[in-house]
């Protein structure tokens, strides 16, 4: 049962990092708050540290 949960979790997560970068890549307003401070744009979001870890690493390497 927890490991149904967790990769369900998982899955949400996966999904939910999707959206954020699909709208940093097709919104510019959105990707430069995002750029310019991730933390605040990212705690609109409940996903976990590593997710957002995810996030904020694919954005350097968009802008890059």
């Amino acid at each position: 049962m927890v490991l149904i949960h967790l990769e369900s979790r998982q899955h949400k997560e996966a999904e939910i990092i999707s959206e954020i970068l699909l709208k940093a890549a097709s919104e510019p307003e959105f990707r430069n708050e995002l750029i310019k401070d991730p933390s605040i744009v990212l705690e609109q979001y409940n996903v976990s540290p590593e997710a957002k870890l995810i996030i904020r690493r694919s954005i350097i390497d968009l802008t890059q």
